[in-house]
């Protein structure tokens, strides 16, 4: 497979580049509360000639800024990032856009489109990986399956199929080819989980067509305190052990991989006991704690999962962290019942 020219695919300028990472840094100090938990020591592999891959599921728009600078201060290489181009608008926002950090992958809406979006995407990584740079992507493709379905998606299995590829190849890449690199290449399995999900509204509303996070602008106008995010680093797969396995195969593996990292937090948990009250009818706080403690216990084989509160801790007290930190949960409310299976969602797969 062709290795495209570094300057067509790597366009991070100088101060555009050093303006955009230090908002996303202030950002990520100022407005959010993170708590960071790596499996592994990602540098010492990095250090020994490597490119990561990170993939894992997409809840928020937060996501593309707050990961780069999780990694940035943890000491490891800020990735280029993949972004579906229905995101940035505008010729001027495109140029940022690629002069940061960020390579767009169109959405096609024709089957033709489409391949030729998926080839486009699999040179792309093919080279990235080539040139050793790490690269965050959302197989997934999108943030609205848990609202739309319930479910987190399945993984496209495109961006995996270019370092199997790569893996294969890579002894036989023509060496005089400036900056190309033999180089190891792993997939890192990644999660964050809110306490808040700063477009949470738009993205339950179903009477608009799309979120209005979905414009650079309207998202300026989210800037605010995020409160607790938890991000987790899952074990590295190295792609030349996996050889055997198929482009599928890999998305598979991924996938579940992303969802054993999921936590469960104390939104999750009222949420979950919202919906069970609203379906009797219930609203009155004794039925809330009730119902809060019937969450408890059908999550007790999960308690390892648990962050944010403890396990011995007492319905009162799961109620009150989420009650004070996000005023949607203080009465229940009808109106908010999307809202409740968003946050109820995202912990689905622990109750089957």
């Amino acid at each position: 497979m062709e290795i495209l020219p570094k300057r067509e695919i790597l366009k991070r300028r100088g101060f555009t580049f050093f303006l955009a990472r230090s908002i996303s840094n202030w950002g990520y100090k100022n407005l959010t509360k993170a708590h960071v938990e790596f499996a592994q020591n990602l540098t010492d592999l990095k250090n020994r000639g490597s490119a990561f891959l990170y993939t894992g599921f997409h809840r928020s728009l937060w996501e593309t800024s707050g990961m780069l600078s999780a990694l940035d201060k943890n000491g490891l290489q800020i990735p280029v990032v993949g972004m579906g181009d229905n995101l940035i608008k505008g010729k001027l926002f495109v140029t940022l856009a690629k002069n940061t950090s960020i390579f767009l992958v169109k959405r096609g809406k024709s089957r033709r489109e489409i391949v030729e979006s998926a080839r486009e995407l699999k040179r792309n990584m093919y080279s990235f990986m080539a040139y050793g740079k790490d690269v965050l992507l959302f197989p997934e493709g999108t943030r609205t399956n848990i609202p739309r379905t319930g479910e987190y998606g399945g993984f496209f299995p495109t961006a995996f199929d270019a370092l199997l590829e790569y893996e294969k190849r890579k002894n036989t890449i023509d060496k005089n080819i400036k900056d190309v690199e033999k180089i190891d290449t792993y997939i890192i399995p990644f999660n964050c989980d809110y306490s808040v999900i700063r477009e949470a509204s738009e993205l339950v509303d179903f009477d608009s067509d799309k979120p209005r996070t979905l414009k650079i602008l309207d998202s300026l106008k989210m800037l605010k305190h995020i409160k607790d995010v938890y991000i987790s680093f899952g074990s590295p797969v190295k792609v030349s052990e996996n050889l055997e396995k198929s482009r599928k195969d890999i998305a598979v593996l991924m996938r579940g991989k992303c969802l054993d990292l999921v936590k469960i937090l104390p939104v999750n948990i009222v949420s979950t006991a919202f919906l069970d009250a609203v379906k009797e009818n219930k609203g009155d706080m004794a039925s809330i704690h009730n119902k809060i403690r019937s969450v408890l216990e059908k999550l007790k084989g999960h308690t390892k999962k648990f962050r944010g509160f403890e396990a011995n801790s007492t319905p009162e007290e799961i109620y009150q962290l989420v009650s004070r930190s996000n005023h949607n949960f203080r009465v229940i409310s009808k109106e908010k019942i999307y809202l409740y299976k968003l946050y109820s969602d995202y912990i689905r797969h622990y109750f089957s």
